[in-house]
């Protein structure tokens, strides 16, 4: 109804609801208003996507050398072991060999007075005697060393720690190949083989043939 009191019509109906929906509805714009001081990531400082790249590689570089120089010192200090090993092997080889040495020098002092002695020898048995016990000294020396004399008269022969510069013929057939006599013995250290000794070796053969003989 209208305020005086008549039914309204159907354009001020229409009109009516259009200004009510005016009132209604309104439109409010809520984004942020741009800012001429708000910089791109880029411009605030941030490492960009290159900077970040060559932050990594620097990192690795510094790794690398830092392992590089690690085994370097490594590399150092096994030289370093290895030499003064060297050293100490040498040191004890001179060590040793001059002990020896003047266990020898002993034994030729020995000698010396018993050549001075012989002119004056009454008796050359004397004489042979004093001989024989520095030999048997310079074995003792020679034994304390750990050097002994191979055994090669009367076993089979053995090319691995004798010698045959001669042979000779037997009829005995259990003879052959037993090592008759020595012209020179043969001497091991431990497990090394100093010398070979040097042997007369039977064979068994017939005499009439003439194979075998002595080859002195």
């Amino acid at each position: 109804m209208t305020p005086d009191g008549t039914k309204p019509t159907v354009n001020e109906k229409i009109e009516r609801e259009g200004n009510g929906r005016d009132q209604a509805f309104s439109v409010i714009d809520r984004r942020p208003a741009y800012r001429d001081d708000v910089q791109p990531a880029s411009e605030r400082g941030l490492p960009t996507y290159v900077e970040e790249l060559k932050a990594r590689t620097e990192e690795a570089e510094r790794r690398v050398r830092e392992i590089s120089a690690a085994y370097r010192r490594i590399d150092q200090e096994r030289d370093a072991f290895r030499e003064r090993l060297t050293r100490d092997l040498e040191r004890r080889v001179d060590v040793a060999r001059a002990d020896l040495m003047r266990k020898v020098l002993d034994v030729l002092d020995d000698l010396d007075r018993a050549i001075a002695a012989a002119p004056t020898a009454a008796d050359p048995t004397t004489f042979l005697a004093g001989v024989t016990m520095i030999r048997d000294r310079l074995f003792q020396v020679l034994a304390s060393e750990g050097v002994q004399a191979i055994q090669t008269v009367g076993q089979r022969f053995d090319p691995a720690t004798a010698e045959a510069i001669a042979v000779e013929t037997t009829a005995d057939a259990g003879q052959d190949n037993l090592v008759l006599a020595e012209a020179a013995k043969g001497y091991v250290l431990g497990g090394t083989l100093l010398r070979p000794a040097r042997v007369k070796v039977a064979r068994h053969g017939s005499p009439a043939t003439g194979a075998g003989e002595d080859d002195h």
